[in-house]
């Protein structure tokens, strides 16, 4: 969005703006980014800017916090290593190798939060980093940006000389000192370093007494610093090993400097990233203090709403003052393109109608702005302002002359996609030659197709708008009782001055008042007098809207509140529903174990009566004392069909069995039919069950052809065995929810022998499918866990195979 005026940043408050912006950002480069922020027209290129700041917006206010720093200039590092030669100081190494974790840090961080950040993602890691440089500058410098002692071992030698060599110097010397002091040839100082050798202070009466070299003489005179003879072997060996130690280390320098040199197209890259991330940074932080949000913004239509908007200037200043702020609310669209704002003096217009243009200019700038979430913006390709005194000396112009100017400016240029913002139009001449004029520049305005706001005191404009479509009124509240304005703006209707009621406050002569009224004449009084009325029916009207409100709210957080009562209701019922029903199975399970443990025992007993007798107590002493008696006499009826079966089907050991025949499972004792057979693996129907398994682990039954086919079932009676399942649905299962099952699953399974489950949990993020096969792979009778082949599901499904 260009900006046609030169002083627009300024006039609607966007320097303050932009000022704060840059009090929130250490980065010096991305301050000075803030000076050459652009407003953006193109939807494609915004968006993402504006859903950036949301993000980190999003992060900021979750627990999660980006990693601080990355705040310095690597730039003059680099365009130092562009000259051959050149190396990086310790310092600058240190500095670039913080610059560089923080990268590593940051790419980390994002990294964990891709999927509610992921233009943020994209941004750090759109391109690759090397972060094995970070660990070559660790090597050779410590956590205070020191170079380690063993950062060469040339280095470690030379340190370990000098300090030695040091050590032996710094003895001898105070040696020497000591005498000095005890003959008073010194005056109480220590050793000392002049000339980048170590001296001792001497009064220059004694200098002779000390034979050596004199370094230095103080600026008194009275003292010289004197290298004494016996020491100088001693000062050549250590200023020797300083020499040493400093080409070693420019040696390491350059060798690190080598390796930077190869990545910094990398840095390059990466530099602006961190430049943008800052500023983003500063824009989020800049919208949690306005409690800013991204708007809806319509690519293609034409229709504008800004619901509950504030001035930002205001809003910062009522963070730091708590003044009020009152919220703005008006709306455009394509027959309300421009909207004229009347009313009394300091009663908001000017503010209301830089507010539009100030969250526009923001909002196209890539700044979240303080309005209600469900308003909607379009974006605009220019924005023209005519705001305050234009008066120039320099151009030998007067203030209408400036304003003419504008006019014509907008007249000429303006486009259906130009905002364009006029403060007090037409003022600044003659009241009724400045009106027409006004008036006649509004017919163009409406003609070119643009949207605008103006504010005026002209009624001409005020009818203007109440006739011409495109065109509208709108008018600042004024509270009539205390003669004060309210600052909220009022759609649909002209605004009046309040003149009459303003001098009558002030103490202006009632005759004067009356007069002034007289002089108005008949129309204009009673074009008065039906704004008054219409302005206390629609006081009347906010006021029953605002209780209807209140009611409405109220009635709300009732339903809201009953709304989660019942919620809470029905969740329990469900629980404990569900919990009554483990209950139950739990019982029927164990109560079933128990009667086949006691068919077992009347099986190996059934030639003794008094046994069978005795164990049949018992059975009626195991079943669920819950359960119905239909159940108890089901589950006998089981019991008696079942001894009477066995007495008569029998198990056929060496023969073979084909498909049709009757055969038993090893294992789990269970009988089907055999179905088919698949080289060394059989297909066995038990009841609705189809469960593969190898051909050893079955036998041929012989069975009475008398018998049908439905008498001879499944001989077990467990909970399990009966509600086996090959497939299970876990699709949206929370993991609490979804384990208890897959365990009740499995053990159904297991029961009846099956070979196989499937389990289907979806794609989706991948945690259910985890814990899921983690459990599986815990358990050691489980042979395999994998995908199902891509036409079946692929990745949505596990299959679990189990060992024989």
């Amino acid at each position: 969005m260009k900006c046609k005026h030169p002083n627009t940043y300024e006039k609607l408050g966007f320097d303050q703006v932009l000022e704060d912006l840059k009090s929130r950002i250490l980065h010096p480069e991305a301050k000075e980014r803030v000076d050459k922020l652009n407003p953006i027209s193109d939807y494609a290129q915004l968006l993402p800017e504006l859903k950036k700041v949301e993000e980190y917006v999003a992060l900021e206010e979750s627990d999660a916090k980006f990693p601080n720093g990355g705040h310095i200039r690597i730039k003059p590092l680099m365009e130092k290593l562009r000259v051959k030669g050149n190396w990086l100081s310790l310092e600058e190494i240190w500095n670039l190798h913080n610059w560089m974790s923080f990268v590593d840090d940051a790419r980390k961080f994002i990294k964990k939060k891709e999927e509610e950040a992921p233009l943020l993602y994209k941004l750090l890691h759109e391109q690759e980093f090397d972060a094995r440089l970070i660990k070559d500058i660790e090597k050779v410098v410590n956590e205070r940006g020191q170079l380690r002692d063993n950062a060469s071992p040339e280095l470690a030698r030379i340190r370990k000389e000098m300090n030695k060599a040091s050590s032996g110097l710094r003895n001898a010397l105070y040696r020497i000192l000591k005498t000095a002091k005890e003959q008073k040839w010194n005056g109480g100082e220590e050793i000392t370093m002049r000339n980048d050798r170590l001296v001792i202070p001497v009064k220059t009466d004694f200098k002779g007494k000390v034979p050596g070299f004199v370094q230095d003489i103080s600026q008194s005179g009275g003292t010289v610093f004197v290298e004494p003879a016996e020491v100088l072997p001693l000062n050549n060996k250590v200023r020797e090993l300083q020499i040493s130690e400093h080409n070693e280390i420019v040696r390491i320098l350059q060798n690190l400097s080598l390796k930077i040199r190869e990545v910094v197209p990398s840095l390059k890259g990466f530099r602006n990233r961190i430049i943008d991330l800052a500023l983003i940074k500063a824009k989020a932080m800049q919208a949690i203090s306005l409690e800013a949000v991204l708007p809806s913004i319509e690519q293609e239509g034409r229709s504008m709403k800004i619901m509950q908007g504030y001035y930002p200037p205001l809003q910062l200043k009522s963070k730091q003052e708590e003044i009020e702020v009152v919220p703005l609310d008006i709306s455009f669209n394509k027959n309300k393109r421009i909207i004229i704002i009347s009313g009394p003096n300091a009663g908001g217009k000017s503010v209301a109608l830089k507010a539009v243009g100030l969250l526009q200019l923001m909002l196209q700038s890539g700044m979240l702005i303080p309005v209600h979430p469900d308003s909607r913006f379009i974006l605009f390709k220019e924005l023209y302002l005519d705001i305050g005194d234009e008066q120039s000396v320099d151009n030998d112009l007067s203030t209408y002359t400036s304003h003419l100017y504008q006019w014509r400016r907008m007249g000429d240029q303006m486009k259906h996609t130009s905002l364009f913002l006029i403060d007090e139009f037409g003022s600044g001449t003659d009241p009724r030659q400045g009106a027409a004029i006004a008036e006649s520049f509004l017919e163009r305005f409406v003609r070119v197709g643009a949207y605008g706001i103006i504010t005026t005191h002209y009624g001409n404009l005020k009818d203007f708008a109440e006739v011409n479509p495109g065109t509208a009124n709108a008018a600042m509240q004024f509270d009539t009782r205390e003669l004060k304005p309210t600052y909220r703006l009022i759609e649909g209707m002209p605004g009046r001055s309040y003149a009459f009621e303003m001098a009558n406050r002030v103490g202006v002569h009632k005759v004067i008042i009356r007069n002034a009224k007289e002089k108005m004449g008949g129309d204009e009084m009673d074009s008065e007098k039906l704004l008054k009325e219409l302005e206390r029916k629609n006081s009347k009207l906010n006021r029953l809207l605002k209780e209807n409100e209140k009611k409405e709210k109220n009635l709300n957080r009732l339903i809201k509140e009953n709304d989660i009562l019942q919620s809470g209701l029905s969740k329990n019922k469900k629980q404990i529903i569900r919990d009554a029903k483990r209950e139950a199975e739990a019982i029927i399970d164990k109560a079933n174990k128990d009667i086949e443990r006691t068919i077992r025992e009347i099986q190996e007993a059934k030639a003794d009566k008094q046994k069978t007798k005795k164990l049949r107590k018992a059975l009626e002493e195991a079943k669920p004392k819950l359960a119905k008696q239909e159940l108890i006499e089901e589950e006998e009826a089981k019991v008696a069909a079942k001894i009477s079966q066995e007495d008569q089907v029998k198990v056929l050991h060496g023969e073979e069995a084909k498909p049709g025949d009757w055969v038993i499972i090893k294992s789990s004792q269970t009988k089907g039919i055999l179905a088919e057979k698949k080289g060394k693996h059989a297909v066995v129907e038990v009841g609705e069950l189809r469960m593969t398994l190898k051909s050893d682990q079955i036998t041929k039954l012989f069975v009475p052809k008398s018998k049908k086919k439905k008498q001879i079932k499944s001989s077990v009676l467990t909970s399990g065995s009966k509600h086996a399942k090959t497939e299970v649905d876990m699709m949206g299962m929370r993991v609490e929810e979804a384990l208890p099952l897959l365990d009740k699953v499995i053990d159904d399974a297991r029961y009846a022998g099956l070979s196989q489950i499937r389990i289907l949990h979806g794609k989706g993020t991948g945690v259910l499918r985890e814990v899921i096969r983690k459990r599986l792979l815990d358990l050691n009778f489980v042979k395999s866990v994998k995908d199902a082949p891509v036409e079946f599901g692929g990745s949505g499904w596990t299959i679990a195979e189990f060992k024989a």
